[in-house]
This record gives structure tokens, C-alpha cells and sequence, in this order.
């Protein structure tokens, strides 16, 4: 059985959320909407509507007024009447929205991506109310489902699912040359970072990073593909450093298979909780990741496949030290040796699939 499923997100730079939304939309019978409730990035809404696809059916709210938002909102009632509805980290939304949210009769699956400590320590009143509603909660890590049971009471049938990711093959029928793209030269080195632009994702320090790095190696770039809040906060930091030629910026919608397999490695700084999208792509491409010393990360490098996994920090030096060493190495992760009985990436991602659907279509 297929139902139609709504899916609502904070706004148009939820990365994560959407990425994900996107590789469940792929293979599924239902009918995907999906509904950002503020417009904060600079891809226009036709570019993110491409990237997804026919899959999935997009509407994004750009009112700037709060009660402007709210009333665009009520106007777009007629979304709700989907079966199914998803709030993808509902404390997220603001309390206006989220009492607005509430209204709604359909059946409600909560998902959180990559909460910082701060939100789960300090829900807010109407998120948690929307998680407490829901039939369902899924999460992206055994941590964050211990963490979320423990600052949330009265919530049941937490869920782990790992996420997988599903790109585009290529970002246009003429191919994209990554290095063209951002004018540097063939040998360039690159760096990705890749997330929504907020304090927790802590990509001021891929800066300090660069500035450490050029030290020693003047052809490294580190390329920060999302969008966010604090994009213009970050293009006035790295500008402040002096680091205009050596950090570059890329929208998320440009993400492509044939974009990640450019980069030399990925670099996830974050301290949030949760498995950022960084960890199954870098996965999937080989690519080593060098991330940051937090628990989340400590989980999923003792997971066998995983091995391309590096961690380093808390300190921008440590973290540069193993980014150097990747570099240095310049060879791709060799796949893990799996056992019999392990899935493979498919596998893997067919698994996902099938466990998402099954809560939707319960």
C-alpha cells in the first residue's frame, strides 16, 4: 500500500533533510511533496526543484514577516490533506509555525538529522510538542536516540535508521569540472565540507584549517558546499583571513556524483549529534573522512564499514594534521572487505529505503 506523504523542513538550506527526502522519493510509488517554510538560500526555487527531480513536488514559503509566513502557510493548508506528514527536526520550526503545525490531523512522523546538543538540552515548547505527537520518531544514530529519550519525556517508538544518499549521476548534460568551476588549476587539492551553514556545523574553522595547511601545501582549497544563515557570516570571516583564493563556496544543488568524485577528501567539523550526510558519501566514494573527536563520530568510526574514517581535533591543528596526512597519502579508501553476510552499498540503501517506508505505509 502507497500513500502520499508530505514532508516539511525548516527551510530550503535543510541539507540533510532534503538530500534524504530526495533518495526516499526515488524509488517510491507515493507521491513526495515537499514544503520549506522559509526561503533562505540563494539557489532559486527552480534550480532545488531540478536537483530533486520529478520525485518530489516542491513549495517554498518567501515571506521575510513572521506573520506574513504564517499567513502563506495557512494558505498552503491544502498540502495537509496527505495521509502521511513528516516533520523533518521539528524543533527547528519556530513556535508560531509549529502551533499552526499542531492543527494537523493527518499521521505524523517526527525525524531528527543532526540536532546540536543545545536543541536537545533546550527543546522548544511547541517542537516537542510536535515530537511527542507523532507516531513515530526516526534518527540518525544509536547517540541520538539515547540522548533524545533521555531530554524528551512521554515519547515512544524511537527508530534508528542510518541514513543513505542518492545524487543526480552528474550536475548537467555537458558534465561539471569542479576546479573549472571555481577557477583553479587541474592540481589543485580539494577539500569538502558539506552541511547546512549553522553555528554547530563549526565551518568557520575549515578557515583556520586552510590557513593552517598553506603553510606547507599553497595548492589546498577547501570548498564549503551548502547554504544557510551564516553564509554572508562566513564569506566576512574567510575574507577577514585572507583566505578569498583558498575557500570557495558551492551551492548544495550542484551536488553530483560526478562533483564528489573530484574532491580528495571530506572534512566534517560539526560537534552536532547525529551522522552528517558527509559520512555515508564519503563512504560510498571512497573518499577519506576526517572528522571531528565527538561521540557521534566515535560510533560510527568502530562500525566495520567505515574504515575511511579519521578523527582528529577538537583543535583546527589536529584536524589539519590528518587532513595533510589524507592529502599526503593522495590514494582513495579502498572498499572495506566485507563478510558474507554484509550488505553492500546497494543493499545498504535498498535497506533504508524499505525501513522508511514501512513506518510511512504502517
Amino acid at each position: 500500500m502507497t500513500r502520499d506523504v508530505l514532508h516539511i523542513v525548516s527551510s530550503d538550506t535543510a541539507v540533510d533533510a532534503i538530500m534524504q527526502i530526495r533518495t526516499l522519493a526515488a524509488n517510491s510509488k507515493s507521491k513526495h511533496r515537499l514544503l520549506c517554510l522559509n526561503k533562505i538560500g540563494v539557489a532559486s526555487t527552480t534550480q532545488l526543484q531540478t536537483w530533486l527531480g520529478d520525485h518530489v513536488q516542491l513549495t517554498i514559503i518567501d515571506n521575510k514577516s513572521t506573520w506574513g509566513s504564517i499567513c502563506s502557510l495557512w494558505k498552503k493548508r491544502d498540502l495537509f490533506a496527505a495521509p502521511i506528514t513528516v516533520y523533518w527536526d521539528p524543533m527547528q520550526f519556530t513556535n508560531f509555525q509549529a502551533t499552526l503545525l499542531l492543527q494537523n490531523q493527518t499521521r505524523g512522523v517526527a525525524v531528527m538529522t543532526l540536532p546540536s546538543s543545545r536543541e536537545l538540552r533546550f527543546p522548544t515548547y511547541m517542537g516537542k510538542k510536535l515530537l511527542q505527537g507523532a507516531e513515530y520518531i526516526v534518527v540518525s544514530s544509536t547517540t541520538l536516540a539515547s540522548q533524545l529519550g533521555q531530554q524528551v519525556s512521554d515519547i515512544t517508538n524511537i527508530d534508528q535508521i542510518t541514513p543513505q544518499l542518492v545524487l543526480p549521476a552528474s550536475s548537467g548534460s555537458d558534465g561539471f569540472d569542479l576546479r573549472e568551476h571555481l577557477c583553479l588549476d587541474s592540481s589543485a587539492q580539494l577539500i569538502g565540507c558539506l552541511g547546512e551553514f549553522k553555528p554547530h556545523f563549526r565551518l568557520k574553522e575549515a578557515t583556520w584549517i586552510v590557513d593552517i595547511l598553506q603553510k606547507v601545501r599553497t595548492d589546498v582549497h577547501v570548498v564549503l558546499i551548502g547554504d544557510g544563515p551564516q553564509r554572508e557570516i562566513l564569506r566576512r570571516y574567510r575574507d577577514h583571513m585572507w583566505q578569498r583564493d583558498h575557500v570557495h563556496f558551492l551551492s548544495p544543488w550542484h551536488l553530483s556524483a560526478q562533483v564528489l568524485q573530484q574532491l580528495d577528501c571530506i572534512l566534517t567539523l560539526g560537534d552536532h549529534i547525529g551522522q552528517s550526510i558527509g559520512v555515508p558519501l564519503a563512504n560510498t566514494f571512497g573518499l577519506a573522512n576526517i572528522a571531528t573527536h565527538s561521540v557521534c563520530h566515535m560510533e560510527l568510526a568502530n562500525l566495520a564499514n567505515h574504515d575511511g574514517m579519521m578523527l582528529g581535533g577538537p583543535d583546527a591543528g589536529s584536524l589539519a594534521k590528518q587532513v595533510l596526512f589524507a592529502l599526503t597519502t593522495k590514494q582513495r579508501v579502498s572498499p572495506p572487505t566485507r563478510s558474507q553476510d554484509a550488505p553492500d552499498d546497494q543493499q545498504q540503501l535498498t535497506q533504508y529505503q524499505n525501513q522508511f517506508n514501512s513506518i510511512l505505509n504502517s
